[in-house]
């Protein structure tokens, strides 16, 4: 099988046709009607993921109101795709059906909404670190973006996490729901480290829910077919990034 990095690198670079427009596709994703429907079409396939993730019961062992969602595959199938401004649409949208049909309104969805808007704003951050090195890889801008999208995800949703351990729902109640599981990993919880430890939890939690819908994520998109589909006439996001690092395209910006 071809590699992915050489099928996209061979691309051409005619569908830009100012330095402008190329600049803008390879920082933000464009976004028009094309891209548009597509956040609709992932947003919606998001939420039925999720709610296949809850009736599946995915939930965290040791954090058992955590749950793991794949719906988030989507959203990152359409950071990838369509591009960051896409995917914080999609981001959008999927708040707004939780808020409707989800579950614990309106705190789920608002928690939902923080760590989809940290997620691409991490994998933002590392596609932007991977697109500054010459000719790099698809598996390097892939990497990269899992190692700042786990970072940026855990350390922003920590703070809300600790706003709701001690004033929304009270220390004592968490403490007292959580013992038990922790107890089965060994670790005692007590009114001088539960916050602590609940929290480095929560985000070990976050870190795994990253890796688990990257790794989905990346074998789709390491698919060497999906490097050649033109989405509304043009080559998904991700190749744009790519080939924005060949020696022809750093000449336009």
């Amino acid at each position: 099988m071809p590699s992915t990095r050489r099928l996209v690198a061979t691309k051409p670079l005619k569908e830009y046709r100012n330095p402008r427009a190329f600049v803008e596709a390879r920082y933000r994703g464009r976004l028009d009607t094309t891209s548009i429907a597509g956040s609709a079409v992932f947003s919606s396939l998001a939420l039925v993921l999720g709610a296949a993730s809850q009736a599946a019961g995915l939930n965290f062992p040791i954090v058992p109101y955590l749950q793991f969602d794949l719906g988030e595959v989507a959203i990152i199938l359409a950071f990838f795709i369509f591009g960051p401004v896409p995917a914080l649409v999609s981001s959008g949208v999927e708040f707004g059906g939780l808020m409707v049909f989800g579950q614990q309104i309106p705190v789920g969805p608002i928690l939902k909404l923080f760590s989809l808007v940290s997620t691409v704003a991490g994998l933002w951050l590392g596609t932007w670190l991977a697109s500054r090195r010459s000719e790099t890889s698809l598996l390097r801008l892939l990497g990269l973006s899992a190692a700042t999208g786990g970072i940026v995800r855990a350390a922003v949703m920590t703070l809300p996490n600790y706003y709701l351990i001690v004033y929304f729902y009270g220390l004592g109640a968490i403490e007292g729901f959580l013992k038990a599981p922790f107890a089965l990993v060994g670790i005692s919880l007590s009114d001088a480290n539960a916050v602590a430890l609940i929290l480095l939890f929560t985000a070990v939690f976050n870190l795994l829910q990253l890796l688990l819908v990257m790794g989905i994520s990346s074998f789709v998109v390491r698919v060497p077919t999906v490097a050649r589909i033109r989405v509304g006439g043009r080559t998904p996001w991700f190749a744009t990034v790519l080939n924005s690092t060949r020696p022809e395209a750093r000449a336009l910006t």
